[in-house]
């Protein structure tokens, strides 16, 4: 196998984990802002159970300010009956006492409703507080791995960049304007070739000729489709597939030539 040919593989797959660490790490911020919106709504919740929790007690305090109200009314009218003249004074007395006692009434309904709903509010603010206390602590955890997450993203492409700009300074210049050019376009700039004699890049089938000359791995031949580099990747024998797949994991595959 050509010098160059080889190099672009392992080019190849490093270009291929950069783009994907950069992919994760530009995830990370996405992520963070969703579990932190995720913290917000929480703390909403418990500031609109508190909130709803005083307009209640100030709804309670201005419910028994009335009803005081109403009792002085019903004292003052009581009052005055005992000094009226006529008896349609008395009966309008009388009526005013009764309208005062049917509003004090409708109070004090109002004021057992919401001493109901505040058992009600309580339960639910107890719940929003438990739950937001959960989504800070989540919050914190994921924030930190996170983080960690980035830094590692991090220093392994500082890694993979080294190693990258040491091959591509190993690796004729015509060669690399087109590798990039095909790169860009394509995302991927090599493609292996099988036994199935096909572009794996485009699953175009290459003429006789051309995968004879593939097989050798000794040419810079590229796909008449897609315009990708090839390289023929033999068939592993039988006992050697597991070998293969191992090899396939760690480093550029085992190639003819």
């Amino acid at each position: 196998m050509t010098s160059d040919l080889q190099k672009l593989i392992e080019l190849q797959q490093i270009d291929s984990q950069i783009a994907a660490l950069r992919a994760e790490i530009a995830t990370l911020p996405k992520h963070v802002a969703a579990i932190e919106a995720k913290l917000a709504d929480s703390k909403s919740k418990v500031a609109a159970a508190v909130a709803a929790g005083k307009a209640d007690e100030a709804a309670r305090r201005k419910h028994e300010s009335d009803i005081q109200d109403q009792q002085q009314k019903i004292s003052k009218y009581r009052d005055q009956s005992l000094h009226v003249k006529t008896n349609d004074e008395y009966r309008a007395l009388m009526h005013e006492i009764q309208f005062a006692e049917a509003n004090i009434a409708k109070l004090e309904d109002k004021i057992l409703e919401l001493m109901v709903a505040a058992d009600t509010r309580k339960e639910r603010l107890k719940k929003a507080e438990a739950e937001s206390k959960a989504d800070s602590a989540e919050t914190d955890r994921e924030k930190e791995e996170a983080r960690q997450r980035t830094a590692a993203d991090e220093q392994q492409l500082a890694e993979l960049a080294t190693r990258r700009n040491q091959i591509r300074a190993a690796v004729s210049e015509d060669v690399l304007r087109h590798y990039d050019r095909v790169l860009k376009l394509r995302r991927t700039a090599l493609a292996a070739v099988y036994e199935n004699q096909m572009c794996s890049g485009c699953s175009v089938m290459l003429r006789p000729q051309v995968f004879q000359e593939v097989m050798t791995n000794e040419q810079f031949l590229t796909c008449d489709t897609c315009k990708r580099i090839l390289y023929y990747v033999p068939t592993p024998k039988v006992g050697e597939e597991s070998n293969a797949q191992s090899a396939s994991q760690s480093g550029p595959p085992t190639l003819a030539g």
